[in-house]
C-alpha cells in the first residue's frame, strides 16, 4: 500500500450513522447508537481511477454516538470511536485505538410543512499518528466541521419516507487537505417496524498538500433498522467504495443498537 493510501486509510472514518438528518430532536429526548464496522480492501482506485491491487488493507471499528434534545430547535451530540486497523504486504503494520473524538450541535433555522433545514458544527480530536506526522505523534489534533442539512419528509406508496442531504466542510490540521463532504440519505418505511436506508457518502479533498496527492472516494450503503421494541431498534447492512482517485476500493459490513430515551 503506498504512503498516500495509509494515510487516507488512517484518516477516513466509517460511512456515518444517519440519525436524524437535518431534524431535530424534541427537547429531554435523546438516541444512543452503537455500531460495529469490519471492511476490507484488496484494490484501491489510482489517479486515473482505475482499479489496481493494492496491499490488503483491515479495519474493525466501533463508533459510539449521543444525541440529546437541549431544546426543539438544539440538539447537542457527542461521538467517539476505537478501531483495529491492519495493513498488510510487505511491511506489514497494525494500529489499534482511539480514533476521533467529536462534540457539536445541530441547530434547525427552518421548518416548512415536511421541509427541515438545520446547521451543524463539530469540533474533532484525535492523537496524532506517527504515520502521519512523526514530528507532532502523540499530540491531539483539532479538525473543525460546518455542516449543512436539508431534509423533506413525504408519502411513497403510502408509506412514510424522507430524503436527506448535506455538505459540510472539514478543516484538518498538519500537512493534510481540507475535505468536502456530501451525505445523501434516502429512507423508506417499508413495514411499521422497518426503516430501509440507501445512502450515499462522498469526500473529495480541498486545496493541497505535500503528503497527499489529491483525492475522493464515494461509497454506498445499504442497510436495514428494525425497531425490536419503541425504544430498542437494531441496524443491519454493507457498504461498498464504487468510484474513486488516489484511495482504496473498500468493501464492509455494519451493524448497530439503537437506543431512545
Amino acid at each position: 500500500m503506498s504512503a498516500s493510501l495509509a494515510l487516507i486509510a488512517l484518516s477516513a472514518a466509517a460511512p456515518s450513522q444517519a440519525l436524524a438528518g437535518a431534524w431535530t430532536l424534541e427537547k429531554g429526548k435523546g438516541l444512543v447508537i452503537v455500531t460495529g464496522f469490519a471492511s476490507r480492501a484488496d484494490k484501491g482506485f489510482a489517479a486515473e481511477r482505475k482499479t489496481q491491487a493494492v496491499a490488503g488493507f483491515r479495519k474493525v471499528e466501533i463508533q459510539g454516538l449521543a444525541e440529546y434534545g437541549i431544546s426543539d430547535r438544539f440538539t447537542a451530540r457527542v461521538r467517539t470511536e476505537v478501531r483495529d486497523v491492519r495493513q498488510e504486504g510487505g511491511d506489514p503494520e497494525r494500529r489499534t485505538g482511539l480514533g476521533f473524538s467529536e462534540i457539536g450541535g445541530r441547530y434547525r433555522f427552518l421548518q416548512r410543512g415536511g421541509f427541515v433545514a438545520s446547521a451543524e458544527a463539530n469540533l474533532r480530536l484525535a492523537e496524532v499518528q506517527d504515520l502521519v506526522d512523526p514530528v507532532q505523534a502523540g499530540l491531539l489534533e483539532a479538525e473543525y466541521e460546518a455542516r449543512l442539512l436539508g431534509g423533506y419528509g413525504f408519502t411513497l406508496r403510502e408509506r412514510p419516507s424522507f430524503a436527506n442531504v448535506e455538505l459540510a466542510y472539514r478543516a484538518r490540521a498538519g500537512d493534510r487537505p481540507d475535505e468536502i463532504r456530501v451525505d445523501t440519505t434516502l429512507g423508506i418505511r417499508a413495514t411499521p417496524r422497518l426503516l430501509a436506508l440507501a445512502q450515499v457518502f462522498s469526500v473529495v479533498s480541498a486545496g493541497s498538500a505535500e503528503s497527499l496527492a489529491p483525492y475522493d472516494y464515494h461509497k454506498v450503503q445499504l442497510s436495514g433498522v428494525y425497531d425490536v421494541t419503541p425504544r430498542i431498534s437494531v441496524q443491519l447492512g454493507g457498504f461498498t467504495t464504487v468510484a474513486g482517485r488516489n484511495a482504496l476500493r473498500e468493501d464492509g459490513l455494519l451493524s448497530a443498537l439503537w437506543f431512545k430515551f
